[in-house]
């Protein structure tokens, strides 16, 4: 007689809570889901009884895993390790995998998430570049305003022409942009209003006002490039001091990364289902799917803290016990 096909391990249950609270934050979780689905049925297959996740555990489990490259195997490590931490929670003797157990492979780089303070700072800073009198304090100020309020990829922003900034509707054409798709970003009044200033400033300076003609310009009157804009940009971070969590520049692209963060935090903190919002967040910034938009978001502490109060709140109320689940499945 054969044996019953065993789809889970000891720790499925857990698992799925963890991975229910995580995409409670928008996560889509796929590989992780696969990578601690693996590691359930191992533990399973060799540690059946199993009440505690060890190191010896977990190093016997990589070594099945050798056949993968540097990258994947360390991100196998870093899903086991975001996962302990939380088992940890519920069970302190629990071991949270170290990184170094692995090959780093290549340092993947992680956005900058700018703050209300720094943006000010920007913004005070771009208003003092020279020439003094000059249209360019107002197209650098402008500039990281639009990218700050819209979450535009650079490209898109210094892409605009005059025709493609309708101040009146409060809404952006963006023309052909990533996989050639085009698409409407409506702006709040205030943004399309200083969008209007801008427009207003460039025209006293006698710029091309042809509806063709590029909206953000130089001083020779052509489209600013992204070269000169973010040799600019680095000039200006710089001399705040403003550095990555890994002491790096930080880019204008990690203002989209802002945008999509500060989304999430505010369907949150107005008791918004984040899921339902993921959609409308990817069509928003042009992506094909959410899958895309998840690159974007960057839960700080205190999303987190309230995230997982509301997963708390939701479990007990639906009748189940995280802490029932823990005698009977760890």
């Amino acid at each position: 007689m054969k044996k019953k096909k065993v789809s889970y391990g000891p720790f499925r249950r857990v698992i799925k809570q963890y991975l229910q609270l995580r995409r409670a934050l928008g996560f889509i979780l796929i590989s992780a889901e696969n990578a601690l689905t693996n590691f359930d049925l191992y533990i399973y297959q060799h540690f059946p009884q199993l009440k505690t996740v060890t190191k010896p555990v977990i190093v016997g489990y990589l070594q099945t895993l050798t056949h993968l490259h540097g990258s994947s195997l360390y991100y196998q490590v870093m899903h086991l390790r975001q996962f302990c931490r939380f088992l940890f929670k519920l069970n302190p003797d629990t071991y949270i995998p170290e990184t170094a157990l692995v090959h780093r492979g290549p340092i993947i780089r992680q956005a900058h998430i700018y703050t209300i303070n720094e943006l000010t700072e920007l913004l005070k800073l771009a208003r003092m570049l020279p020439p003094k009198g000059s249209l360019r304090p107002h197209t650098y100020s402008t500039l990281l305003s639009l990218l700050w309020v819209s979450g535009l990829r650079i490209g898109e922003a210094l892409r605009l022409n005059l025709e493609d900034v309708d101040t009146d509707n409060a809404v952006l054409h963006i023309r052909e942009s990533k996989f050639l798709k085009s698409r409407l970003v409506p702006l709040a009044l205030s943004a399309a209003s200083a969008l209007e200033t801008y427009r207003r400033y460039r025209e006293q300076h006698g710029y091309d006002q042809r509806p063709n003609a590029p909206f953000f310009i130089n001083e020779r009157a052509k489209k600013c490039s992204y070269s000169s804009v973010r040799i600019t940009f680095r000039v200006l971070t710089r001399h705040l001091g403003i550095r990555t969590i890994q002491g790096l520049d930080p880019r204008l692209h990690d203002f989209r990364h802002t945008f999509a963060t500060r989304c999430l935090n505010e369907a949150y903190q107005t008791g918004k289902d984040p899921n339902a919002s993921l959609p409308l967040l990817a069509t928003y910034l042009g992506h094909v799917d959410i899958a895309c938009t998840q690159i974007y978001l960057h839960p700080e502490t205190g999303l987190l803290a309230t995230a997982g109060q509301r997963f708390w709140e939701h479990y007990y109320k639906s009748g189940s016990s995280l802490k029932g689940d823990h005698h009977e499945g760890i």
